[in-house]
């Protein structure tokens, strides 16, 4: 005998079942799908490719126990980071991510890399310490890093990069800093900070005054307030994600809590 319903027999009916189909729990509770952390990156300056075109968007990866092996065979987080960098990036636009692209990127791009990175392995919170002086004691306080760390875009991608600067008598022509330079950086890590001006400037500085700028004698021999003028002016232009300290509540008392961020400190290797 059969068992199906007509509809015109039995509108009523019909209509009946098929509202207690659409509107009935199912009896097993389907296993609830997760989406992939976005691994696309913005970057707030470009890479500029082989034919001056301003390359947006990069790929990056999730770290694994591999990465984690080489991550922990250097107890200095700035060649940490350097490691981290080089492994989690996939692709620049197009291009793969080879140490030649990477080393051209400005160092406001390769922030945003890394950035991006910690998001894809670790989500986008993060659990930092603060100190409360009304409670008088360190807190563990919770940021997101999608919404409490702003991004400077550079507005001119191409123009940008290079700006000059009017010392006290001499005019400067400065590009913003790259790879290159935050690898020099790195290992100049025992300089003092007078010292690491000077490796920054000899890396920057591409005239003075119209003349190209050829040793780091040039810029050792620069006003104080003029190199200091410089590093300045960079830091304004610069690019890219910007770690200042985040106010947040104390999760006990309600006052503000100054939360320290930076790159070494929300990567917990």
């Amino acid at each position: 005998m059969s068992k199906t319903i007509s509809a015109a027999a039995n509108p009523a009916l019909a209509n009946n079942l098929i509202q207690k189909a659409l509107t009935e729990e199912p009896k097993q509770k389907l296993p609830e799908v997760v989406p992939p952390s976005d691994t696309i990156v913005e970057l707030p300056g470009g890479y500029l490719n082989a034919a001056g075109e301003v390359i947006k968007f990069a790929e990056v990866r999730e770290l694994n126990g591999k990465d984690e092996e080489a991550i922990s065979k250097t107890n200095n987080m700035a060649k940490a980071l350097l490691i981290i960098l080089q492994r989690g990036t996939v692709t620049i636009g197009d291009e793969e991510a080879t140490d030649k692209v990477l080393d051209s990127l400005l160092v406001g791009d390769r922030d945003a890399l890394l950035l991006g990175i910690l998001k894809a392995t670790f989500g986008p919170k993060a659990t930092v310490s603060g100190w409360c002086s009304t409670c008088n004691e360190p807190k563990e306080i919770e940021i997101d890093l999608n919404t409490d760390i702003s991004f400077k875009i550079l507005t001119e991608p191409i123009d940008g990069r290079v700006f000059t600067v009017k010392g006290k008598k001499n005019e400067y022509t400065v590009q913003l800093p790259n790879g290159i330079v935050q690898k020099e950086l790195v290992n100049h890590a025992d300089k003092t900070s007078a010292e690491l001006t000077t490796v920054v400037l000899e890396n920057t500085v591409m005239k003075i005054n119209n003349n190209p700028v050829f040793d780091k004698s040039q810029v050792q021999s620069l006003p104080v307030v003029d190199r200091r003028n410089i590093i300045e002016e960079m830091n304004l232009r610069a690019p890219g994600p910007q770690f200042d300290d985040v106010l947040v509540n104390c999760p006990n008392c309600e006052s503000e809590v100054r939360v320290p961020i930076n790159l070494g400190i929300l990567f917990q290797f």
